[in-house]
C-alpha cells in the first residue's frame, strides 16, 4: 500500500496541472485510472484535494467536455466505491455541495454522454442514484435527472449532442513522467467497468419498478411531474418492452 501511495501523491501533483489544461480529457483519463484501480482506504485521504481542484475548475468557468468527464467521473466513483462513500467525500469540500453539483452539472450534461462505455457507465450510475438518494436529494431533483437520463436512452446521439472538436492525442505533449503516461493510457482503455450489466434500459426499468413497488403511486406522480411529455411516453414504451410497470 505504500508504494500506491507514494505513486498516487505523485500522479496528484502531475494532475493539478493536466485537468487544468485544455486537454481535460488527459488528466480524467488517468483520474478515472485511479478511481477503478485503487481501493477507497487508499484514495480516500486524495479525494479532499482531487475534489476541490474539480470544483475550482468549475468556478472558472470549465465546460463542454469538462463537465461530460466530470459526471463520468462521478459516475465511475459511484459505481466501483458507492453512493456513500462519494456523498462523503464530496460534502467534505465544502458540506452541501453533492446535491447542487447534481443538480446543476450532472443532471443538464448527463443527456450529452457519448460512448457506449461512457452510457453504460452512467446509466448504472445515475440509476443508483435516482434510486438510493432519496434521502440525499429531493423529489424534483432526482425527477429531473430521471428525464435527463430517459432523453440519453431514447433519443439518437444527433438529436441530443453538439459535435466539439477533437482533443489532441496524448502523444503530442511532452514532460510527463512515465508513470504519468501509464496511468493515462490505463484509464483511456475502452474496457467495460459494469460487464455485469448487459442491458442499461432494462436495469433502469426494472431498478425502479422495484422501488415504485415499495412506496406505490410516489413514482408516477415524480414522472408525471418532472418528465417531459416525450420522456414519458418513451419510458412507457420501456416498460412494455421489458414486462414491467411503475406503479
Amino acid at each position: 500500500m505504500h508504494a500506491q501511495i507514494t505513486l498516487l501523491r505523485k500522479t496528484m501533483c502531475l494532475l493539478s496541472r493536466r485537468v487544468a489544461s485544455p486537454r481535460d480529457d488527459q488528466g480524467f483519463y488517468v483520474l478515472n485510472a485511479v478511481i477503478e484501480n485503487l481501493g477507497y482506504d487508499v484514495i480516500s485521504p486524495f479525494m479532499g484535494h482531487i475534489w476541490v481542484s474539480l470544483f475550482n475548475w468549475l468556478q472558472q468557468g470549465r465546460k463542454g467536455k469538462f463537465l461530460k468527464n466530470l459526471v463520468i467521473f462521478m459516475s465511475l466513483f459511484l459505481v466501483k466505491h458507492g453512493l456513500q462513500n462519494l456523498v462523503v467525500s464530496m460534502n467534505a469540500v465544502p458540506k452541501g455541495v453533492f446535491q447542487t453539483i447534481v443538480e446543476q452539472f450532472w443532471v443538464p450534461n448527463l443527456k450529452l454522454i457519448t460512448g457506449s462505455v461512457e452510457l453504460k457507465l452512467t446509466s448504472v450510475a445515475s440509476t443508483k442514484l435516482i434510486c438510493e438518494s432519496s434521502t440525499l436529494l429531493d423529489s424534483k431533483v432526482r425527477g429531473k435527472m430521471l428525464n435527463s437520463f430517459v432523453t440519453l436512452l431514447s433519443r439518437p446521439e444527433e438529436e441530443r449532442v453538439l459535435e466539439e472538436p477533437d482533443v489532441p492525442d496524448f502523444g503530442e505533449t511532452v514532460g510527463y513522467n512515465a508513470t504519468f503516461v501509464h496511468l493515462y493510457n490505463a484509464g483511456k482503455k475502452e474496457e467495460d467497468p459494469l460487464k455485469e450489466v448487459n442491458y442499461p434500459k432494462q436495469y433502469l426499468v426494472a431498478s425502479l419498478a422495484n422501488l415504485a413497488a415499495l412506496s406505490p403511486g410516489t413514482y408516477p406522480q415524480l414522472i408525471r411531474e418532472n418528465l417531459e411529455a416525450a420522456n414519458q411516453a418513451a419510458l412507457l414504451q420501456l416498460c412494455s418492452s421489458y414486462n414491467l410497470s411503475i406503479v
